[in-house]
């Protein structure tokens, strides 16, 4: 017999990926002022390729097992989060927020592959950023206002009970 809840909807995984998702969320966060910016947050290859230049040896050594540890993990928590909050609110759309965030986070592991061989010095493909970074913000973007729209009408329909 199948679950009633889906595993990704049930509580104790939201729980534990909103708690991951805000704990990478501010490890990202220090490790970006530590070193004086991350490459996630430029948004082509021009301005990635100026960060780069400013960072030490050492820095990006921490930026690309930054990359690697927290930001390798990131992407799981934060699509768990929000595909299984729309999953667990239910309706129509919720198969399509999730497959939207889906995608937005094979966006973000493209950009972070992108990010490792910049940093690792073994390959430029930093203007690749120019479609990767915005389409990432794009799609997981609109899987979350669209989980928030969920929400919201989640809400208004418990409180008209």
């Amino acid at each position: 017999m199948p679950d009633a809840v889906p595993r990704l909807s049930r509580t104790s995984v939201l729980a534990i990926s909103f708690g991951a998702m805000v704990l990478l969320a501010g490890l990202l966060r220090q490790t970006g002022d530590a070193i004086g910016g991350m490459l996630d947050l430029t948004l082509n290859g021009t301005q990635a390729r100026a960060l780069l230049a400013q960072l030490t040896p050492w820095q990006r050594d921490v930026h690309a097992h930054a990359t690697l540890i927290y930001d390798g993990l990131y992407p799981l928590a934060y699509g768990a989060f929000f595909a299984g909050l729309a999953i667990r609110l239910g309706g129509a759309p919720a198969g399509w927020v999730a497959l939207t965030m889906l995608a937005g986070m094979v966006a973000d592991y493209a950009e972070n592959i992108v990010q490792l061989l910049a940093l690792s010095g073994r390959a430029d493909l930093l203007e690749a950023k120019t479609v990767l970074t915005p389409l990432k913000f794009a799609l997981t973007g609109t899987a979350i206002i669209a989980t928030l729209v969920l929400a919201v009408r989640a809400g208004a329909r418990a409180l008209g009970r």
